[in-house]
């Protein structure tokens, strides 16, 4: 594995302090109304244009906001600078992918405790862990199906999942479940993109999809997810400006892989090969730069029982390293 240069990881780590602290922008428009002047704000979001009034334009706090936010509209510009100069030796998104993180992103629903993980989650660890990833375990495995993996606890308040989407792609419509009566816990574009809403497993008689009337959608109910989500990190996806998301430690994520492909049926034959490359992936680069981060997330995994913890981790572990003898 390459490891990423120090300079391009001080790069990243200015570019997250800068999403980190950014505020609200927007390029301020002004309207008149009945001969009244009002200010407002519009911005890009996924694939869509959207507009937030701001008031009347002789109001003070009106105006002080309007001017913060060209303000910070500068700072974006260097955040598009830094995100320029990342892309150039680190792989970004694919342009969909992207564009569906910013929506989520913007809507709130990664302040509001949501996950980004599987692939779209893999994809953002090389600037964090410092070393490249092979790129073929960067794609999906599915021929004509990419996914972004979004796992969610509690409620979200807030607009519709779907409202959500179609701001990254008008296209996006919910994919009716088994019983027609269930929220939608899949969305899908024409294109073939798909994102999957997931939320820990608390019973084994939790309902399928579980309701998240926030959002009114469902999600599917996963054993080990709450493991996973928890202490989750920031993260910058290198689009536009820099898309803040929260995705697992690296260490829960590769360990985390290590479980769920033993669980694969014998039909996902190919999900199951690329859990067990991305895990042993991130497993060689937190070994130089982590190890004691990879140490304790094994432990705390294996203490939890052996059947559906410690059995299917050493199970992967033994095939990882027959396929690297």
């Amino acid at each position: 594995m390459e490891p990423i240069s120090l300079s391009l990881l001080t790069l990243y780590a200015e570019l997250a302090q800068q999403v980190a602290s950014a505020a609200e922008d927007g390029t301020v428009v002004t309207t008149n109304i009945k001969g009244i002047a009002y200010l407002r704000l519009q911005r890009w979001v996924g694939s869509s244009r959207t507009i937030q009034h701001l008031g009347r334009a002789d109001d003070p706090e009106v105006q002080e906001r309007a001017a913060a936010a060209a303000r910070e509209m500068q700072r974006r510009q260097e955040r598009r600078r830094l995100v320029s100069l990342l892309a150039r030796e680190i792989p970004t998104p694919l342009p969909m992918l992207a564009k569906v993180l910013d929506a989520m992103q913007s809507a709130g629903l990664f302040r509001r405790g949501a996950v980004l993980v599987g692939t779209a989650a893999y994809q953002c660890y090389p600037p964090i862990i410092g070393y490249r990833l092979d790129a073929a375990s960067l794609m999906t495995q599915d021929a004509d199906l990419a996914t972004a993996d979004l796992a969610i606890s509690g409620e979200d308040a807030g607009e519709s999942m779907l409202s959500i989407l179609q701001r990254a792609d008008p296209d996006f419509a919910s994919v009716p479940g088994l019983d027609s009566r269930a929220p939608p816990a899949r969305f899908r574009n024409r294109r073939g993109f798909v994102v999957d809403l997931l939320t820990p497993q608390r019973r084994r008689t939790d309902a399928n999809p579980m309701p998240l009337a926030g959002l009114s959608a469902g999600a599917v109910p996963l054993q080990h997810l709450d493991w996973l989500m928890d202490n989750a990190i920031e993260a910058v996806v290198l689009h536009g400006a820099g898309v803040p998301v929260r995705i697992p430690e690296p260490a829960r994520f590769a360990v985390h892989k290590l479980i769920v492909a033993q669980k694969r049926p014998a039909s996902e034959i190919a999900k199951r090969t690329k859990d067990l490359v991305q895990a042993g992936q991130i497993m060689r680069a937190l070994n130089e730069t982590a190890p004691y981060a990879l140490a304790d997330a094994l432990a705390d995994a294996r203490s939890r029982g052996r059947d559906g913890w410690a059995r299917p981790i050493d199970r992967s572990l033994t095939e990882i390293e027959r396929r690297a003898s």
